[in-house]
């Protein structure tokens, strides 16, 4: 079995790893998650789970009902609610924040195989570094893609200059969505006791429209309804920006230090003001 992060590239990024390293096997289940859903079970099952993690006590449940749990991660507050689990014995797997969960994912079954060049875009800007030529447009048309496995398959194997080619006008008109989005759509909240610019908007648009509001102020918050939860994506900059992943961690979410996210109930919104969070 194989747990991998939800509507995201880099999440599908390390399925496709797994899925691409163990074509042979018959008999793989691909779960993807978000964060504070129910658990899946992996009763008898060996399990990885990629660019995702559960909380320890959450994590400690599954490992009682798994054959094996193997974690490929990258994110802040993974490593550090895991970390006793790894060393103990009970789980297997790596963290490493300086890189994603799609890249890792390649090393732990590849070792030192050069990756596709999709894999290394796809880091460029899952860790916001834009160094790599062309990344921008090249996510702008892997969105545009379903997130399914003979699909993938195809895009790792093409040339990234023709998926650059076909998100020239993709990211062009993304950046002009997310422009408006941003002068006309921002308003204040508090969310744990700081006043910051908000959003409700599509994941899509989440870490471009995120990072900007984020500008001058210690983070920027999205959001969008699922059924009775509201998820908030979190997002700071370098220059004054706080931590984010300690914010969605009082709401029981996770993340980076300046990309983080939680879901809470709408029957709990009365709380998302409070300092202290979910931990009263």
């Amino acid at each position: 079995m194989c747990i991998y992060h939800a509507n995201c590239c880099d999440g599908m990024g390390a399925a496709w790893v797994v899925h691409h390293a163990l074509t042979q096997e018959k008999d793989i289940e691909f779960i993807a998650a978000s964060y504070q859903q129910d658990l899946p079970d992996v009763t008898n099952a060996h399990v990885i789970i990629v660019d995702f993690s559960f909380k320890k006590d959450d994590m400690k449940q599954l490992a009682q009902k798994a054959k094996s749990i193997t974690v490929i991660d990258h994110h802040k507050t993974a490593e550090k609610e895991l970390s006793e689990l790894l060393e103990g014995g009970v789980i297997d797997g790596v963290f490493d924040m300086t890189k994603s969960g799609a890249m890792l994912a390649w090393e732990w079954f590849f070792g030192d195989v050069e990756p596709p060049a999709l894999i290394q875009h796809i880091q460029d800007r899952d860790l916001w570094k834009f160094e790599l030529p062309g990344t921008r447009e090249i996510q702008a048309a892997l969105y545009s893609y379903p997130m399914e496995f003979n699909v993938w398959n195809m895009l790792m194997a093409i040339d990234t200059r023709t998926l650059y080619e076909e998100g020239v006008a993709i990211n062009r008109a993304h950046m002009k969505n997310i422009n408006g989005l941003v002068d006309f759509c921002v308003y204040e909240s508090v969310i744990a006791g700081y006043l910051v610019p908000t959003l409700n908007c599509n994941y899509m648009f989440a870490s471009d429209t995120g990072n900007i509001m984020a500008i001058g102020v210690p983070f920027s918050a999205t959001y969008q309804e699922t059924g009775d939860r509201i998820k908030y994506s979190l997002r700071s900059v370098e220059d004054g920006g706080i931590d984010v992943s300690e914010i969605a961690a009082k709401f029981g979410g996770g993340g980076h230090k300046h990309a983080a996210g939680f879901s809470i109930k709408k029957s709990d919104l009365m709380k998302l003001n409070k300092p202290e969070g979910l931990n009263e």
